[in-house]
């Protein structure tokens, strides 16, 4: 997945504009084309989304240390349930990949809210099904 090459949930370094639209709108077609060979269906990247939106509303007014010990372990453990979600075949490599790289690149409450507009972006990509 090409697309998550230089990604990054900073304000600061300018690629918030075209993460929100070009690579969403990429990515959710890599993930969910419409047809049965879908990497993860909707109801699917709603869980996550759904547990991204969780830690991102805990994650409000903390101060960086306490964002570092009380959402930030939790956020990294998400990647632990992505690779269980694909153990059960709810998901697949592109849906893992695009998860553990961005996990990988928040390390701030901000960051952490970019991810989740991130997803957001992608889910208005996806086709309803």
């Amino acid at each position: 997945m090409q697309e998550l090459q230089n990604i990054s949930f900073k304000k600061t370094d300018g690629k918030l504009k075209e993460m929100f639209s070009i690579k969403a709108e990429s990515i959710a077609k890599q993930l969910n084309d419409g047809s049965n060979r879908k990497d993860i269906s909707t109801t699917q990247f709603r869980k996550f989304y759904d547990k991204v939106l969780e830690l991102t509303q805990k994650s409000e007014n903390l101060e960086q240390k306490e964002f570092e010990i009380e959402v930030l372990p939790f956020l990294k453990m998400l990647k632990s349930k992505v690779a269980y979600a694909k153990t059960r075949k709810t998901c697949g490599d592109n849906f893992v990949k695009l998860m553990n790289t961005s996990i990988d690149k928040v390390n701030s409450a901000e960051e952490l809210k970019n991810f989740k507009y991130f997803l957001e972006s992608i889910i208005g990509f996806m086709p309803k099904n």
